[in-house]
């Protein structure tokens, strides 16, 4: 991370307190509506410097046309950020929410703030930092920043009402769109400014512009066009308009300068209990030894594990990457007491687990979701259950099926259809119907609180992890991939992802050295289901018939010249210690990229 020389806020893992929690006096601060000027209740002020058709109230001009729904989470993404010590305000700037996990939020500005701090922090020790959102106000702790990137961050803890942005991996810069870039001034109110995106050809660059005119305040605010959609971090204003981070550069600097939310440390003073939220323990021990008091005597290739080493079995060994792991709250507690009991009864009917077998040995177990399609009810899962471990585009022929319904019962499962590039895959059973199977069209909004739900095929335990969708840099060779905090195991590969109403949002697949659940999208997953109305199944057409040799059935907008690879982690028996760096190593080398695409043509940075 780069850092002022010798100004590095970040010390020994933990954030500066710029403010001593125990002698915060809270200020509020009005704005006057008779001057341009912001007014400090205590006696400062600061000057609020407008530039460009602003418009104060969020009704006016270009925020009037836009759908409800999205002014809200427009308006809800925006905070106003002031450096204050504590008797008059020094500097003012905006953020952007762009994530939250339990009771922490962050939120991303431009370096500036840190510049400033540092100036000041020579002539003041009682410097701090202030979150602002319409009337709540709470005291933020300055993070990582990146002078040269021209990024920082500021953490804060239960702060309330704010939606995070939404990065989409497939990043799009239309020439000429409407763009609105939004603010807030000290006193909480919204500003916008209105104008187009310039041109732009070739690559993205570090700094784009656009035409709208924004002030100081709205410095490090985002930037939407008319549809809602984050397209980056307002920097300045110049001849040219508005300079501006695009969210794929951001996204880069955000990855790289960025710790994770649950390495962020805070003053002991205003530390708050942390939340499991479904979180994954580091080890299911019991999950482990069970595996070894029921099949410890040869029997686990039948599982599709490897057997222990015999020199590890007096070490606490856990087998890494099972299909058995639970995750997040099994039915009927933690997070499924926050359903409506129609929602929760609605889910456990619709979800079933899938085992695959190769003679009597498992191949592999995952979950399935019974939906409405094409007339009939059907299981939606991952085509990870067929497809071969190391050939990106085969699969294992002659593989039996079983299904493991809700009401415990086993059934034999046949594949009707497959896509191996999106990894999507029907199984049918014979006689198998649902009360209210769930129904792919039903749209979702985004920034709203998710479920990634599962069944472990052995025990028939029933699970939820909740989790919201979140940014990160594309690690799958699918572009078409979102991610969420939802935190599974293999078990809820082939899942679906539902908000709390029990409405249809993707299906997961996992990533463990991710940072997070990446899903595929219900539109997409209907793209890829749609050819399959009039081709013919692989029980008619036969498997050399079937299979597809060219991408001659990628949906639209995808340019792949080769198949998709999903890595799946097979399992493997471990020390605890050794698996932690084994994790780590992992982790560092996944690739990294985003795609944007730029008057139609896909460009990777």
């Amino acid at each position: 991370m780069k850092v002022l020389k010798g100004k590095s806020l970040k010390r020994n893992g933990s954030i500066d307190n710029l403010t001593s929690p125990k002698k915060n006096k809270r200020t509020y601060l009005t704005r006057s509506s008779t001057k341009n000027k912001t007014i400090l209740n205590e006696g400062g002020t600061t000057e609020l410097l407008i530039s460009g058709d602003l418009h104060l109230e969020p009704n006016q001009g270009f925020w009037s046309e836009l759908s409800e729904e999205t002014a809200s989470n427009l308006s809800e993404s925006v905070v106003s950020l002031a450096l204050s010590n504590g008797r008059k305000v020094l500097f003012t700037c905006s953020g952007i929410a762009v994530q939250r996990e339990g009771y922490v939020t962050r939120f991303l500005t431009s370096a500036s703030l840190a510049k400033a701090f540092i100036d000041e922090k020579e002539h003041h020790d009682n410097l701090k930092v202030e979150v602002r959102h319409e009337d709540n106000v709470v005291i933020g702790f300055l993070g990582e920043y990146d002078v040269d990137c021209n990024i920082a961050s500021v953490n804060v803890q239960n702060f309330p009402d704010v939606q995070t942005v939404v990065f989409m991996n497939l990043l799009e810069f239309p020439p000429h769109v409407n763009v609105v870039a939004v603010g807030r001034d000290i006193s909480g109110k919204l500003i916008t400014t209105t104008g187009e995106l310039n041109c732009l050809s070739g690559s993205v660059p570090t700094v784009m512009t656009a035409t709208c005119k924004i002030s100081k305040v709205c410095e490090g605010g985002p930037l939407f066009d008319c549809d809602g959609n984050f397209l980056g971090m307002n920097l300045s204003f110049s001849t040219e308009g508005t300079l501006f981070m695009p969210k794929v550069r951001l996204l880069e600097k955000f990855w790289q300068c960025c710790t994770s939310l649950e390495e962020v440390k805070f003053p002991k003073e205003v530390r708050v209990e942390e939340s499991s939220n479904g979180e994954i323990p580091n080890s299911h021990q019991e999950v482990h030894q069970d595996l070894l008091n029921e099949y410890g005597n040869g029997n686990l290739g039948s599982l599709g594990y490897p057997e222990p080493p015999k020199s590890m079995l007096n070490d606490g060994v856990i087998l890494a990457n099972n299909f058995e792991e639970p995750f997040g709250d099994i039915c009927g507690r933690g997070v499924w007491s926050e359903l409506r009991e129609a929602v929760a009864s609605n889910i456990h009917g619709n979800i079933v687990a899938l085992a695959s077998f190769n003679g009597e040995k498992r191949f592999f177990a995952c979950t399935g979701c019974l939906i409405e399609w094409n007339g009939c009810t059907t299981i939606l899962t991952a085509a990870s259950l067929i497809r071969d471990s190391y050939l990106a585009n085969k699969i294992v022929e002659n593989l039996r099926i079983e299904v493991l319904l809700p009401n415990k019962e086993l059934a034999e499962g046949t594949l009707q259809h497959y896509n191996l590039h999106y990894n999507i895959a029907l199984v049918s059973v014979n006689d198998l119907c649902a009360t209210q199977p769930l129904k792919i069209q039903h749209r979702w909004r985004d920034n709203r609180e998710l479920l990634a739900v599962g069944r472990i095929f052995k025990s028939g335990k029933l699970m939820a992890a909740r989790g919201l969708q979140f940014s990160t840099v594309v690690t799958h060779d699918c572009k078409f991939l979102g991610y969420t905090t939802c935190a599974i195991t293999k078990a809820g590969i082939g899942g679906p992802l539902l908000d709390f109403d029990g409405k249809f949002a993707g299906m997961n697949f996992y990533d463990k050295y991710a940072g997070g659940t990446p899903f595929l999208s219900w539109d997409a997953i209907l793209h890829v289901l749609e050819p399959f109305k009039t081709k013919r199944t692989v029980a008619d057409a036969g498997h050399d018939g079937y299979a597809s040799h060219l991408l001659d059935w990628t949906i639209d907008g995808d340019h792949s010249v080769k198949f998709n690879r999903w890595f799946v982690p097979l399992p493997f028996w471990s020390r605890p210690d050794d698996l932690e760096r084994y994790d780590c190593e992992m982790r560092s080398r996944r690739p990294k990229f985003v795609q944007c695409v730029i008057g139609g043509t896909p460009v990777e940075v």
